[in-house]
């Protein structure tokens, strides 16, 4: 007698999006397989000028679950794994949430593939350009070659340390292999590495935008450059030191206790929480509200550029 699935039922209710193991799940199986493999066939076939309906209409199913899972009411504390619902509005709601899972796993599934298509890609623009000797084609070899090193080198290294390392030998740096070597010199000495001295190349960009965008021009150029000025001056650890102390001694001889106030490191404080983090919110809600209006036109492919 199989328990597997008593035992399994005891925990599990079974629904539309998880069932027990038996006919029923193969079938369901095999009938998405078979789905999945006419649906491809069939988007092969659909002519160039039906092209941006498809994606338009994949992409609002594909978005549907989560604005329905969203909106659609729920009772308060439910426990969807175990509870019945009581009603049809009850049921829906019940069947949105337990699709999350399920979708949300479809959707990796298609960003893996998505994954393969763009290694496939890359890997054909740049053969090509190889094969063909077109401008600076020597550093498509580079990519090309990094990128299959770091690909089997890291791939090698996770698959020793998870499968091969019952003990946990690889924690102490004398029992590393020539794979676990190679894995962190590409990826700790030469890819952070080079990720770091290109950010360092930039914040030389950012100082010299910084520079020209605190000219004093205006009253508002003039209260930034104020406030980064403190701002960057109360990260001089000796310099708020130094005047700290001299600010409490002179506090201290006068007994005047709202000199206080004008440390840098009070004044720095004091635009952070009052000034810089009620600007961050407010950016945040701005950002928030475009990304939903963004959000909005791709899912209703209101969207036109780049679909043709």
């Amino acid at each position: 007698m199989n328990l597997f699935p008593m035992m399994l039922g005891q925990v599990v209710e079974e629904s539309f999006w998880k069932r027990l193991p038996g006919p029923a799940l193969y079938g369901f199986l095999v009938l998405g397989l078979l789905f999945g493999i006419g649906l491809c066939f069939a988007l092969s076939r659909v002519p160039s000028n039906m092209r941006r309906w498809v994606i338009v209409s994949f992409t609002f199913l594909a978005g549907l679950p989560y604005v329905a899972a969203y909106l659609w009411p729920i009772p308060v504390a439910a426990d969807f794994q175990t509870e019945i619902p009581r009603n049809g509005v009850e049921s829906v709601g019940f069947f949105l949430n337990q699709a999350m899972d399920p979708v949300g796993t479809i959707t990796n599934i298609i960003q893996g593939f998505l994954l393969g298509v763009g290694f496939y890609s890359l890997v054909r623009i740049h053969l090509t350009k190889v094969k063909r000797k077109q401008e600076n084609w020597g550093f498509s070899i580079v990519l090309l070659t990094c990128f299959v090193l770091m690909a089997g080198f890291g791939l090698r290294d996770w698959q020793i340390r998870t499968f091969m390392d019952d003990t946990g030998a690889l924690n102490v740096r004398d029992n590393w292999t020539f794979v676990n070597y190679a894995q962190d010199f590409l990826f700790e000495g030469l890819y952070q590495q080079m990720d770091s001295a290109m950010f360092s190349m930039i914040a030389f960009f950012i100082l010299s935008a910084a520079y020209r965008a605190f000219r004093v021009r205006s009253v508002e150029a003039t209260v930034m450059m104020a406030s980064a000025l403190i701002l960057m001056l109360n990260l001089m650890g000796a310099l708020t030191f130094a005047q700290g102390s001299a600010i409490n001694e002179l506090a201290g001889n006068t007994n005047n206790l709202f000199l206080l106030n004008f440390k840098i490191n009070t004044f720095a404080d004091w635009l952070r929480s009052t000034m810089q983090i009620p600007a961050i919110r407010a950016i945040d809600f701005g950002v928030g509200l475009g990304a939903l209006a963004m959000g909005l036109r791709l899912w209703l492919g209101l969207e036109k550029g780049g679909v043709t």
